[in-house]
């Protein structure tokens, strides 16, 4: 990554065992995530953003009966992401916080008071259902593709970038 909207794949000499704490690792599959997408987009806040979050809030309204969401995801990490869960979220619900937070403290902590909304996340325990369910993804037991609606090689991936900043796909599979 040289700089926002500029991704390139070049060839590099092979990685090779230097120290003996070094470790030579073979990627069969990796992929484009959300959180990759601020460097590509140079961390510039958009306007962009403030007015999707009310529209979503009015058309959740809209949907609910007025009520709002019971449960919703945050999955940006913006303060306007987290801003427009906790309100489109309705008074006793939860907010699931999967977007890598780009700010220190979570905004909306009146709403969240006194609507009694319930904010929780992090991370995905990964490292916890790894041994279980990599084999099973590996092996087609497990189709992946509910998520990754995408699939690169290594040459893809600066499209792949490009694709998800442009809202045409929601997550990127890199096959080298």
């Amino acid at each position: 990554m040289y700089g926002a909207g500029d991704v390139r794949v070049e060839n590099v000499p092979d990685a090779r065992v230097i120290k003996p704490t070094d470790a030579l690792v073979t990627v069969s599959r990796a992929c484009i995530c959300g959180s990759d997408l601020w460097p590509y987009k140079s961390m510039e806040p958009s306007e962009a953003g403030v007015v999707m979050g009310h529209e979503a809030v009015e058309r959740v309204r809209e949907l609910t009966g007025g009520y709002g969401a019971h449960s919703v995801l945050e999955c940006v990490g913006t303060e306007q992401a987290t801003l427009t869960s906790v309100s489109v979220a309705r008074p006793g619900g939860a907010v699931g916080r999967v977007g890598v937070p780009h700010y220190e403290a979570i905004p909306a902590a009146q709403p969240t008071f006194y609507n009694n909304v319930t904010v929780s996340g992090g991370p995905a325990p990964v490292r916890a259902y790894i041994e279980e369910l990599l084999p099973d993804v590996l092996e087609g037991r497990i189709e992946p593709g509910r998520v990754f609606d995408r699939v690169v090689g290594l040459e893809g991936v600066p499209d792949g970038y490009r694709a998800m900043n442009e809202r045409e796909a929601l997550k990127v599979m890199v096959e080298p």
